[in-house]
């Protein structure tokens, strides 16, 4: 299980494979009840559209970095569970200094390595360490009531210097948007200047 949740990519496009694991480990926990009212909350805060928990970040992040960001929904949820296993445990003290400094340390871009000298290491890699790629970094501490602080980076980019505007890379992943906030899942964000202008207009969700 926890595997799926670190590398979904491996494991198909869509978030089958979590939803499936997730559901065998509650019945073999005898947790069905617990892992059926936690889908239903996502429902009930507009994170599971018609097309899953990818469906709602996909009014969020752009179409490729949304593998990544939807597992970070159900790494929650099986932390929630007591079956996430932590990397790094945070203690209250410091997800609560992390919380307060996010509204702030978005007002300008940030990259993936500004994330971990000001953060610390994650709890939680989700997606591989190439540069290239799009990835979520999570943070909580060992309290299951305590949902995840989740970073969603992604790489890619327009080159307006080409003739085509072909796509481009940066020299590291940048960070679109923070989930820090609970409540209604689209208010739970935060985004840098780059997410803002990457965020999907309505002609431009993804169908996944």
């Amino acid at each position: 299980m926890n595997d799926v949740l670190r590398r979904p990519g491996m494991y198909g496009r869509g978030e089958i494979a979590e939803r499936l694991v997730l559901e065998a480990m509650a019945a073999v926990d005898g947790s069905l009840a617990r892992w059926q009212t936690a889908c239903d909350g996502l429902r009930d805060r507009d994170a599971f559209a018609a097309t899953g928990v990818s469906g709602a970040y996909r009014t969020i992040l752009p179409a490729d970095a949304l593998r990544e960001a939807t597992a970070s929904i159900y790494a929650e949820i099986a932390h929630h569970l007591g079956w996430l296993e932590l990397d790094r445990v945070l203690t209250t003290a410091e997800l609560e200094r992390a919380g307060d400094l996010i509204c702030e340390w978005v007002e300008q871009d940030r990259t993936l390595s500004e994330v971990i000298e000001t953060f610390g290491p994650p709890s939680l890699w989700i997606g591989g360490t190439n540069p290239y790629y799009p990835k979520t970094l999570a943070y909580s501490t060992a309290d299951r009531d305590d949902d995840l602080l989740c970073f969603h980076l992604w790489n890619t980019f327009a080159d307006t210097t080409s003739e085509t505007g072909q796509q481009g890379v940066h020299p590291e992943p940048v960070v679109l948007a923070v989930r820090h906030r609970p409540g209604n899942f689209p208010d739970s964000f935060s985004f840098t200047p780059e997410g803002l202008h990457r965020r999907p207009t309505s002609d431009q969700h993804s169908p996944y």
